[in-house]
């Protein structure tokens, strides 16, 4: 029984002397360091589709070009052989009125003086044969004129709708090309308007392995937060701006596109505004860490700031929606609750003035649960519905929309 007493102590006191951090889930140094050469190679992989579909689309708008210049080619050469079918009834026209004649001509009998005239107006019998025989060969030629230019016709007929059956098939190529080459735009469109965009991603994350590198971080064996980047606690949060009103709270918003497109999207930030509008200084709800400056797909200035409350939970804060940042702000820059961020503004896809701040538990781009852009946004989501309230959770803020609050 003593000895398992001794055991138990003895349990008891390395539990004791092993660091929290330990216990928790783990991040090293080679983790950033791994997280950074996947979003890299994303962003490769991303960029050659964009390339690859974006030569696809040039090699078919070239195609379709030279389809419309061989459809042009097949006008001109039925714009021809329509002049050459009416030149050729013209033609046949005119040998028949010269075979009409002469056939007028043979067909006149005794006492037609015309004729006599001019078949007995040869001095010899060879004459007069040769005038007979002059007569047969100009009807015969002309009825052997008259035959190939018949068939020269039918032929011609022939090679009409021959060409209005490629041109038809050749404007069919056009549209089935076109039409590729509009969902080929669309893939680029969708793989170049990520939100935030891959290539943001990737300097989000060289931004925290310069970060962590700046703070001792040099093995891949390294650990977060015990070995290297100690985070200092920030205590409570504070307001971001002096004079303010709720505009919006986190919840689920209805949207309508332009073409009529309607669906649900979770707005994942609080929305507030200033009397003093645009410009109003925003600042750090705490003291915490810079980790990103960036700006998203549609233009929106957006700053990162990384705490840890007394308890030892990380947060990140985004503030988005800045018209600039304040000076001398840098990725590493360790910031107080005095520290002005930047200033309120309508940049982005916005209907007006406006910051839009997102405050949840978890370290944008290192966590498990936050590591992607979307892993985060399900992540936000998901806390949502288990009654996580984002900012409204760790900032006290009025629970009314447009109720003004004068200080922080």
């Amino acid at each position: 029984m003593k000895r398992i007493s001794h055991i138990l102590v003895i349990f008891a006191f390395i539990v004791l002397i092993i660091p929290t951090n330990v216990l928790a889930e783990q991040l090293t140094y080679g983790q950033i360091l791994d997280d950074l050469a996947k979003a890299q190679k994303e962003l490769e992989k991303n960029n050659q589709s964009v390339g690859n579909a974006q030569g696809q689309v040039q090699k078919d708008n070239e195609t379709i070009k030279n389809l419309k210049s061989e459809i042009e080619k097949m006008k001109n050469e039925n714009t021809e052989l329509q002049q050459e079918i009416a030149d050729s009834y013209v033609e046949i026209d005119n040998k028949k009125e010269q075979t009409k004649d002469l056939i007028a001509y043979l067909q006149v009998s005794q006492g037609e003086n015309v004729y006599l005239d001019y078949v007995f107006g040869g001095e010899t019998i060879t004459d007069l044969v040769y005038r007979l025989s002059i007569v047969e060969q100009i009807t015969e030629y002309n009825e052997t004129m008259i035959k190939e230019l018949d068939e020269l016709i039918t032929r011609n007929e022939k090679r009409k709708v021959e060409l209005a059956e490629n041109e038809q098939k050749t404007e069919q190529k056009i549209e089935n090309l076109k039409s590729e080459v509009a969902k080929l735009n669309n893939t680029v469109t969708q793989l170049s308007s990520l939100t935030p965009s891959l290539k943001d991603e990737v300097k989000a994350k060289q931004d925290l392995v310069n970060y962590y590198k700046s703070q001792g971080c040099s093995n891949r064996s390294d650990v977060i937060g015990v070995d290297c980047a100690r985070t200092a606690s920030s205590g409570i949060f504070l307001r971001p701006i002096k004079t303010g009103y709720i505009t919006s709270f986190i919840n689920y918003r209805y949207i309508c596109t332009p073409k009529k497109d309607c669906y649900s999207s979770f707005h994942k930030g609080t929305d507030m505004g200033s009397p003093l509008g645009k410009n109003t200084p925003i600042y750090s709800i705490g003291t915490g860490v810079i980790t990103s400056k960036w700006t998203d797909g549609d233009g929106a200035i957006c700053i990162n700031v990384q705490y840890k409350d007394a308890k030892g939970t990380y947060y990140t804060a985004i503030y988005a929606h800045l018209s600039r940042y304040a000076d001398g702000l840098y990725v590493g820059k360790t910031v107080t609750s005095d520290t002005i961020l930047g200033y309120m503004g309508d940049t982005g896809n916005v209907t007006g003035v406006h910051l839009h701040l997102e405050v949840y538990p978890c370290r944008l781009y290192i966590d498990s649960n936050c590591r992607t852009w979307s892993a985060y946004s399900q992540y936000a989501e998901n806390l949502f519905k288990k009654g996580y309230k984002g900012t409204e959770s760790v900032i006290d803020f009025p629970s009314r929309v447009s109720q003004t609050w004068y200080s922080r």
